[in-house]
């Protein structure tokens, strides 16, 4: 290869990354300027205070019914997508934090369905994390995995390992673990985590947490929260469920 030409690849090379960077540089001011907690890119977490009960919290989805990744009355008016990443803290202060009082208020009530899309933002960690959860979902206990995964994350800090994983498995009432282990690799897991990637990229998903709320018959459209707390997703759902539908 001439002089020329590998000078040309490797300023477009560098003219890429640069891009790439200011991109991801981009998405975090503007996070920074809605007030939106986030996690961003690749590479692991960042470490971050421990939040949440330490105990677990399977009763939170006792008696709610379960379907792969959704969880709830399937008939319910509103469905709220979340894009999630094992390894984000930001995505386990939600699930512990926020997610109980949604569950309470409007799941429960079935007035929303959740449904969870498992994004692999931050590296082998994430990829690993969320095989394992889509595996577990097969037997309809995904939600229990993931909250269960959470709190160790917060009260430990481990490294994602095989260890780990069985561990979180085996302590769900009902689930064969063993079997979830076997299935990590299936092809159905590798196509709902493909589905949850391609979904991420229509809506532009760049960071998670992120919700969407749609309603029956209607398009997904994006929660600009600006804390992580409850009261704007509640807000947000009921006044969804009190709106006009559009004419035609």
């Amino acid at each position: 290869m001439k002089p020329e030409t590998i000078e040309r690849h490797a300023l477009a090379r560098s003219r890429k990354a640069h891009l790439g960077a200011a991109a991801r540089r981009g998405a975090l001011l503007a996070a920074i300027l809605l007030g939106i907690p986030a996690c961003y890119g690749a590479g692991e977490a960042p470490e971050q205070e421990a939040t949440g009960p330490a105990s677990a919290g399977l009763d939170l989805y006792s008696g709610i019914p379960q379907d792969g990744v959704v969880l709830g009355d399937p008939g319910a008016p509103i469905t709220l997508v979340e894009f999630s990443d094992l390894r984000c803290s930001h995505c386990r202060d939600y699930a512990l934090e926020v997610l109980p009082v949604i569950l309470d208020r409007h799941v429960r009530t079935s007035q929303v369905k959740l449904v969870f899309r498992n994004l692999t933002f931050l590296g082998p960690g994430s990829v690993q994390a969320a095989r394992m959860a889509a595996a577990v979902g097969m037997q309809d206990r995904l939600w229990e995995f993931v909250d269960r995964f959470f709190r160790i994350q917060a009260r430990e800090r481990p490294p994602v390992t095989d260890e780990l994983l069985l561990r979180v498995a085996s302590e769900l009432p009902g689930i064969d673990a063993a079997r979830a282990m076997a299935q990590r690799d299936s092809g159905a897991v590798a196509q709902q985590l493909e589905a949850a990637r391609a979904e991420a990229a229509r809506l532009q998903v760049h960071g998670v947490p992120a919700l969407f709320l749609s309603r029956q018959g209607e398009g997904l459209r994006r929660l600009r929260l600006t804390s992580m707390s409850p009261e704007p997703i509640s807000r947000a759902i009921e006044q969804l469920l009190r709106a006009p539908r559009p004419r035609g």
